[in-house]
């Protein structure tokens, strides 16, 4: 059976094991199953990941409740990542270029998302496939990141993204 398959059922199990012991449980179990799976990974309860097999994660990671993680096609998350609670990262979209056929018999495409050390992303916020989040950056609450790359220390807002400024004061 195909990890990215048997995940969807360890992940059944323990997706709703809340505290330490969940914590525990999807710190030990989960590692087999994801590209990479640095130390210190904490995974809260309710957070669904699919496609793990293509998802590297660094050290020192929390992801809070209700995140929705994709990695089909690449997700990379450096060392010391805050995720806030009901954040969405996805590398999938649906083509709809042609018009003569309708959009969900056209397939899916894939584009990969980068995110380096030391960022925090807010509560409620989306990250799309061809993000870019550098080293030391801040994504605002409820913030939309459309297939942007941003420079390191940003400060980023809205939707859609934007830099709003820098916390490189050097």
């Amino acid at each position: 059976m195909n990890k990215d398959k048997l995940f969807f059922f360890v992940q059944a199990l323990l997706r709703y094991f809340p505290y330490k012991l969940g914590l525990y449980l999807r710190q030990k179990l989960y590692p087999y199953f994801f590209n990479s799976f640095g130390k210190n990974v904490r995974i809260f309860d309710s957070v669904i990941i699919k496609y793990p097999s293509e998802i590297s994660l660094g050290n020192d990671i929390t992801i809070n409740q209700f995140c929705y993680i994709v990695g089909k096609g690449g997700l990379n998350i450096g060392n010391d990542v805050m995720i806030g609670a009901a954040s969405k990262m996805t590398t999938t979209s649906h083509d709809f270029e042609r018009t003569d056929i309708p959009m969900r018999l056209q397939g899916i495409s894939f584009k990969p998302i980068v995110i380096e050390d030391d960022v925090w992303i807010g509560f409620n916020v989306v990250i799309l496939g061809g993000s870019v989040i550098k080293k030391g950056s801040i994504v605002a609450t409820g913030c939309v990141v459309n297939g942007i790359e941003f420079p390191i220390f940003a400060v980023i807002g809205g939707t859609p993204a934007k830099q709003l400024k820098s916390r490189n004061y050097n």
